[in-house]
């Protein structure tokens, strides 16, 4: 289970200049954040025009953060955390992504060249080559972020996401933990979900599947989500718990009688355990709520295994006219 970071998180301005650190020191022992913008002139006008933008970007606006943006921009054209809140709403522009992309990779390079001891230019800037497959380059720019004189600890989620991506999961494990280690979970729910899963995903492909289940049993006390439960299916699987498995599904179709896909998991697990009958119920179930050439051919392979080769040959043809 692979996971891209592509954090994309958004940040207000600070009204202080962010404190200066010692390279040697920023790795392992992070120890402050750094997400204050340069201390660069801005007037109160344009300070709350960004302000606004940021919470346009929040709520999925970019085309009017990008407008507003754009006019700070040009009244403030070294102010670096401004080119890389254009840059992020460019890059998350799904309105013209052709452009926009290109448009936020300039806007990164600048906050680059006119602040070099910022880290999230850097930061931003291995988004974007994650958001493009350059997990190579990912990894580069983040370990960047992270040793300027004003490092962006959120650089260690995206060098975790890109390691993950190479394979790195020790190393991708190991920067998810120093970053919680240093920084507290967001208390937007969205956000907090985003880490969970992030690190839970890491976890599984380090086959640490009880810890990841761990995860995605916090994620369900704090808020219960009918997709997370397919996750906790998977690690338990893999745990050879099919059981417990069956306990979580139950719970998910009790709580959601319409849930296609949680009937056609059952029907799945069900029938990796020899239990067919209750498989081909599920199947129907499944099938009744939205039907699916991939569920009928499943289906025809148990009817198969139970002697029924006329209900397999009425759900291939089924399948094959769909």
């Amino acid at each position: 289970m692979r996971l891209n970071s592509n954090s994309a998180t958004t940040f207000s301005i600070a009204k202080k200049t962010p404190k200066r650190f010692d390279s040697a020191r920023i790795i392992p022992a992070i120890t402050v954040l750094c997400l204050a913008a340069p201390a660069l002139a801005m007037d109160a006008y344009d300070s709350q025009r960004v302000n606004d933008a940021i919470r346009l970007c929040d709520t999925g606006h970019f085309p009017e953060a990008i407008r507003v943006l754009t006019g700070v921009n040009q009244r403030n054209p070294k102010d670096a955390f401004v080119l890389c809140q254009l840059g992020h709403a460019h890059m998350n522009n799904a309105a013209d992504l052709t452009h926009s992309t290109a448009i936020a990779e300039k806007c990164f390079r600048k906050a680059i060249e006119v602040q070099p001891q910022y880290g999230r230019g850097y930061k931003k800037l291995s988004e974007w080559y994650s958001a493009h497959g350059n997990w190579q380059m990912a990894v580069k720019l983040a370990t960047q972020a992270l040793s300027v004189k004003q490092p962006d600890v959120t650089a260690l989620v995206e060098r975790a996401g890109a390691y993950s991506m190479l394979h790195k999961d020790k190393e991708a494990l190991a920067d998810f933990d120093l970053f919680l280690s240093k920084t507290p979970l967001p208390k937007d729910q969205r956000h907090r979900n985003k880490i969970y899963l992030q690190k839970a995903g890491i976890l599984e492909n380090l086959k640490q599947y009880d810890k990841a289940l761990a995860v995605y049993r916090t994620m369900q006390k704090e808020h219960y989500e009918d997709s997370i439960v397919f996750r906790e299916v998977a690690c338990l699987k893999a745990m050879n718990r099919p059981d417990d498995a069956l306990k979580v599904l139950n719970q998910l179709i009790a709580h959601n009688k319409f849930d296609d896909t949680g009937y056609l998991t059952r029907a799945r697990l069900y029938e990796s355990i020899g239990k067919h009958k209750e498989a081909i119920t599920d199947y129907s179930t499944s099938l009744d709520l939205s039907p699916s050439p991939t569920a009928l051919k499943e289906r025809a392979s148990v009817f198969e295994k139970i002697g029924r080769k006329d209900m397999a040959d009425k759900d291939r043809k089924e399948a094959d006219r769909m």
